[in-house]
C-alpha cells in the first residue's frame, strides 16, 4: 500500500484529513504495545529521537533528530513519559508503516506534544493500552493529529466519532487547541500576505 502525499488535520484545528489505516489495526497495535515502555529506565527522549530518525521525512539541512525531539524533553521526564513510548511504538507498528517518511519530524513531535497535553492529561497512558474505549479514543486522536482519519470514514464521521468519545474536559481542551491552531494559521496567512506585498513593492521600485 502506498501512502498519500499530503493532508492536514481536521478535529485538531486544520482543514482536512487523508484516509489512514483501519481503526481496528491501529487499536490492535496499541493493545500490543511492548511492555518496556513502562520501564522507568528507558530514556523516552532518546527513544523519540530514534523514532524520528526511523519514520520521519528526511531532515533537511543536516539537522539531527534529537533537535526535532527537544520539545518533548519535559514530558519525557514527567509522569506521562510512557505516552511517548506508546506513540513511538505506534509509529513503528504495522498499521502506520505505510506512512513512514510522510511526516516532517516537527509534525510528529507536535502530535506527540498534543497527545501528552490533551489526552494524557485526562486519560492515563496505561488506559490507552488496556481499556477498549480509551484505546479507540487514543487511536482516533492520534490519527487526527497526524492528518489522517480511519479508513472507510468520511472527515465528518471521523470528527463526530472522536467528539462522541471525548470526555467533557477533553472536548474542551480539543476545542481550545482548535482555536489556538486557527489563530496560528491566521497569523501565518497574514505574515505571508505581508511578505508578498513587500516583495511586490520592492519589484515595483527596482
Amino acid at each position: 500500500m502506498s501512502a498519500p502525499q499530503s493532508a492536514s488535520t481536521g478535529q485538531a484545528g486544520r482543514t482536512g484529513s487523508a484516509p489512514g489505516p483501519a481503526l481496528s489495526h491501529l487499536m490492535r497495535d496499541l493493545a500490543a504495545t511492548p511492555p518496556d515502555v513502562w520501564d522507568p529506565g528507558v530514556d523516552a527522549l532518546a527513544l523519540w529521537s530514534d523514532t524520528l530518525a526511523d519514520v520521519a521525512r528526511d531532515l533537511p539541512g543536516g539537522r539531527d533528530a534529537h533537535r526535532a525531539a527537544e520539545p518533548l524533553a519535559a514530558p519525557a521526564q514527567g509522569p506521562t513519559r510512557a505516552a511517548i513510548g506508546i506513540l513511538a511504538a505506534l509509529l513503528h507498528g504495522p498499521a502506520l508503516r505505510p506512512w513512514t517518511g510522510w511526516w516532517a519530524p516537527e509534525r510528529l513531535t507536535e502530535a506527540a506534544q498534543r497527545m501528552v497535553g490533551t489526552l494524557a492529561a485526562y486519560v492515563p497512558p496505561s488506559q490507552w493500552v488496556a481499556d477498549p474505549r480509551s484505546r479507540e479514543e487514543a487511536a482516533r486522536l492520534f490519527l487526527d493529529l497526524l492528518g489522517l482519519r480511519p479508513a472507510g470514514e468520511s472527515e465528518a464521521v471521523a470528527a463526530d466519532r472522536l467528539t462522541a468519545l471525548s470526555s467533557p474536559a477533553l472536548a474542551a481542551a480539543l476545542a481550545e487547541l482548535a482555536q489556538e491552531q486557527r489563530r496560528a494559521a491566521e497569523l501565518a496567512a497574514q505574515l505571508a500576505d505581508k511578505r508578498a506585498r513587500e516583495a511586490a513593492a520592492r519589484t515595483t521600485y527596482v
